[in-house]
């Protein structure tokens, strides 16, 4: 076996050569993590208190801690409770990705469409989160893609400020408009080229995003390239030439 050859005839390890110390270091590894004993983790029991509040049932959303919304939902509270910031617990759970809690959240009857100080549902939250299957449930549960929040956002527009990616391309296969403006007469393209989202630039640009549209200041996001750095410029002109040599 590899252990006799380690060891002389009076059983003491053999140091000959460099090869047989690392082979010995490694023996003495192995012996080490068969003896280790594997020890498992287990689950700490859920604690549920007797009386679930509102404030507690929003934390629970946050943490994902399903018996005790459940047992706040059994009670009769409200599933639409928010916090001072009119964030509503659909909001949160969509937020952090939580989608069992927004599928009971959704049984229970939260509305969908609730809107928080900002003016911005679930969907946005869902995008700025950068949960893929929170925003999908959502939309699947009829939710609108096209809502806008208090500075003329759309779900769309968040997606790309966020760089969720997955979400943005979502979002643009729904019917989301990949040229809407907000308040100050962004697109998505603008604010990718702002923030130098190079990988949402080029998802944009593969979807038909305008390269000339103007926003309130008269920008196109071409011209606002000037004012940042050079990556993004020089991605639009890569991903402008790549286009013309696939057109050939």
């Amino acid at each position: 076996t590899s252990e006799n050859l380690l060891t002389d005839k009076s059983g003491r390890l053999r140091l000959d050569t460099v090869d047989d110390l690392f082979n010995i270091l490694q023996l003495r590894k192995k012996r080490k993590e068969r003896k280790a004993p594997i020890r498992k983790k287990q689950a700490e029991p859920e604690i549920i208190p007797e009386t679930v509040d509102e404030k507690l049932f929003l934390t629970a959303v946050i943490e994902n801690k399903m018996a005790v919304v459940e047992k706040y939902l059994s009670d009769g509270g409200n599933p639409n409770v928010f916090d001072d910031f009119k964030r509503t617990a659909l909001h949160k759970a969509s937020f952090k990705g939580n989608v069992d809690i927004m599928k009971r959240l959704l049984e229970a009857g939260a509305n969908i469409e609730d809107k928080d100080k900002l003016e911005a549902t679930a969907v946005h939250w869902a995008c700025r989160g950068g949960s893929l299957p929170a925003l999908e449930l959502l939309l699947n549960e009829g939710a609108k893609f096209t809502s806008r929040d208090k500075l003329r956002s759309t779900p769309l527009h968040v997606a790309v400020r966020t760089g969720h990616c997955d979400c943005a391309e979502h979002l643009i296969h729904c019917g989301a408009d990949v040229n809407a403006k907000d308040r100050d007469g962004d697109t998505p393209m603008h604010d990718a080229v702002r923030i130098n989202r190079f990988k949402m630039i080029k998802l944009l640009m593969m979807y038909g995003a305008s390269l000339t549209t103007k926003n309130c200041d008269g920008k196109t996001p071409m011209e606002s390239l000037y004012s940042w750095q050079s990556g993004a410029k020089n991605i639009l002109c890569n991903f402008k030439f790549s286009e013309k040599e696939d057109s050939t």
